[in-house]
C-alpha cells in the first residue's frame, strides 16, 4: 500500500510527472544540456534547442526551458507559433507586459528569432536567458480568460516570448505531440490522446497520492489509482459541509435567506493565514451566500459559522458528518475532525495534527450523492466570482480548469502541507440521447497547483475520451452496483434509474 510521502519526496514526484507530461505518447531518450540561472527569480534552469516537426514537414529549431527538473519543458510559443503556420492548428500571439493574447486559427507574424537556437557560448555553462516569475501570467485564447502556468523570456532582439508547458499546449490545441529523439513531433490532424495504460506504465500516477475518474450519473468507474486509501482532504472537506447544510435547509432546519453572524471563533480564523475573508464580530451574510464563500474561494472562516448556526458549535456539525458518512455507506477511511479542512494541532508538548481523511472512491460515492440530490451545486462552482452584497466582497473561485475547459462545472479545490494541492473536478456532457451526465475527476497530494491542474485536465479528458469513445478499464462492477444499504442509497440507486 502506497505511503504518504512528506516534502522531503516532493522532488521524486515532480520528476516522474514532468517527464511524464513532456513525452505523451513515447519514452525520452536522455540527452546533456547547459544549466543556466534566470537572473529575475533566482531559479535553475536547464536550457535546450530542441527540434520541431509538423506533419513530417522540415525540422525547425524549438527554444526550450526546463523549470527545475530535465524533461520538464517549457517551450517557446512564438518558435511554435511559426512553425504551426498555415496548418490546421495555427495560431497567433501577442504580448504586452505581461499580458497574453492566443488567437486560433489565423497566422502568425513573426518579429524576429524565432527557430533561431539559444546562442550559448561553448565556455559558458552559466549562461543567463532572463525570465519573469513562473506563474499564470493573465492570457486569453480567441478573447476567452485562460489560467495556463508560464513565465516569459526576452530575446536578445528585445522581443519577449511566452513558455508554457508542451502538454498544455498539446490539450489548448487539441493535436497530437510527442517527442523521441531531441525533436517534437506535431500531428495537426490527429486529436490529443490519452493513452491511460501507457501513461500509468511511465509513471503518471506517482504525483499523487491518488486519483479516480468516472460517470458520477452512472456510477462507472473509468479508471482510478489507490482508490481506497485514506488520504488528507484539505478543503475538499467542504463538499460534506455542502451536504449537510443542504440537509438542513431540505428538512426546514435552516433556510437560504437566514442570517448568519460571525463569532469570535469565525472572526479569528479569518485573521489567521488561512483566513479569505476579512471579518469582524457582528457581520454577517446570508447562508445562500455562505456557499459561494465556501466553494468558490474556499473561506475557512465562512463554513465555521454556517456550521455553528446550524449545530450550535462545530463538534457538533462535525458528529453529524460523520453520521452522514456512515449513512451513505462510506468506508472506515472516512473520519471528519472539522467543517473545513485544516490541520487541528494537538494540546500536547509535542505538537501534533488531526486532518480529514478520506479515499478516492468514497469522494466520488459522496460526489455522485451530491450531484444527484443536489444538483444546484454545479451552479455554485461553476461562477468564476461573485459578489457577497453583504460583506461587499467580490470572490473568485480557485478552479483553474473553468477557464481552461468551458465544459467544467466546478467541483472544489483543496491544499495543506500534508494533503499536497488536491482537486475534486467535474464537467458536464450529453450522451447520444440527450441525457446530462457529470463525468467527475479527482487527485490528491500533487506537489503544486500547476501539477494538479494539468493532471486534473488529463483525466478529465481521460473521462470525456472514454464517455465518447469507450476503452476504459473500468471494472465490472461500477461504485453504484453495490446493495443498498440506507434508504439514502436507495433514493440514490433510484434517481440514477
Amino acid at each position: 500500500m502506497k505511503k504518504l510521502m512528506y516534502i522531503s519526496e516532493m522532488n521524486k514526484k515532480v520528476i516522474a510527472l514532468l517527464t511524464l507530461f513532456s513525452v505523451l505518447a513515447c519514452l525520452l531518450s536522455p540527452y546533456a544540456a547547459l544549466s543556466v540561472k534566470a537572473a529575475n527569480t533566482g531559479k535553475h534552469r536547464i536550457i535546450e534547442n530542441l527540434s520541431v516537426r509538423v506533419n513530417n514537414g522540415d525540422s525547425k529549431v524549438l527554444k526550450t526551458i526546463h523549470y527545475d527538473y530535465v524533461n520538464n519543458r517549457y517551450v517557446s510559443l512564438r518558435d511554435l507559433a511559426a512553425a504551426l503556420n498555415n496548418t490546421s492548428k495555427a495560431f497567433s500571439i501577442g504580448i504586452s507586459g505581461t499580458d497574453i493574447s492566443i488567437t486560433t486559427g489565423k497566422n502568425y507574424n513573426a518579429v524576429g528569432g524565432e527557430n533561431v537556437p539559444f546562442d550559448i557560448p561553448e565556455d559558458d555553462v552559466d549562461y543567463t536567458y532572463n525570465t519573469n516569475q513562473f506563474r499564470t501570467n493573465p492570457m486569453t485564447v480567441d478573447g476567452r480568460t485562460v489560467k495556463y502556468m508560464t513565465f516569459l523570456g526576452r530575446y536578445n532582439t528585445g522581443s519577449t516570448d511566452c513558455y508554457m508547458s508542451i502538454t498544455d499546449i498539446a490539450m489548448l490545441l487539441d493535436t497530437d505531440m510527442w517527442i523521441k529523439e531531441n525533436t517534437l513531433y506535431i500531428d495537426t490532424e490527429s486529436p490529443f490522446f490519452v493513452d491511460m495504460d501507457e501513461l500509468e506504465d511511465m509513471g503518471f500516477y506517482d504525483e499523487v497520492y491518488s486519483a479516480l475518474v468516472g460517470d458520477a450519473t452512472t456510477g462507472e468507474i473509468y479508471t482510478s489509482y489507490m482508490e481506497d486509501l485514506p488520504v488528507p482532504l484539505a478543503s475538499t472537506t467542504k463538499l460534506m459541509s455542502y451536504l449537510i447544510l443542504m440537509d438542513a435547509v431540505t428538512a426546514g432546519e435552516i433556510s437560504l435567506n437566514d442570517t448568519v453572524y460571525f463569532s469570535e471563533n469565525a472572526v479569528r480564523l479569518s485573521k489567521t493565514e488561512d483566513g479569505t475573508i476579512d471579518i469582524e464580530v457582528g457581520e454577517s451574510c446570508t447562508l445562500s451566500e455562505i456557499f459561494y464563500a465556501m466553494l468558490l474561494p474556499s473561506s475557512n472562516e465562512c463554513t465555521l459559522a454556517a456550521a455553528e448556526h446550524l449545530a450550535g458549535s462545530e463538534e457538533k456539525f462535525v458528529e453529524r458528518m460523520n453520521e452522514k458518512a456512515a449513512s451513505l455507506g462510506l468506508s472506515d477511511a472516512t473520519i471528519f475532525h472539522n467543517c473545513h479542512g485544516l490541520p487541528i494541532f494537538s494540546d500536547s508538548i509535542t505538537a501534533t495534527k488531526l486532518q480529514n481523511h478520506m479515499s478516492a472512491k468514497d469522494m466520488f460515492l459522496l460526489v455522485s450523492y451530491i450531484l444527484s440530490v443536489y444538483p444546484q451545486i454545479k451552479d455554485i462552482t461553476s461562477t468564476k466570482e461573485y459578489t457577497i452584497a453583504s460583506l461587499d466582497e467580490t470572490v473568485k473561485n480557485t478552479n483553474p480548469l473553468l477557464y481552461n475547459m468551458p465544459e467544467v462545472v466546478g467541483l472544489k479545490t483543496g491544499t495543506t502541507i500534508m494533503a499536497g494541492s488536491c482537486l475534486v473536478s467535474a464537467l458536464d456532457i450529453r450522451d447520444d440521447n440527450g441525457n446530462l451526465h457529470t463525468i467527475v475527476a479527482m487527485e490528491f497530494g500533487a506537489e503544486d497547483t500547476s501539477v494538479r491542474c494539468t493532471f486534473s485536465e488529463v483525466l478529465l479528458r481521460y473521462g470525456k475520451q472514454v464517455f465518447t469513445e469507450g476503452n476504459s478499464d473500468a471494472s465490472n462492477s461500477s461504485a453504484n452496483a453495490s446493495i443498498p444499504t440506507s434508504a439514502e442509497s436507495l433514493i440514490r440507486m433510484l434517481l440514477n434509474s
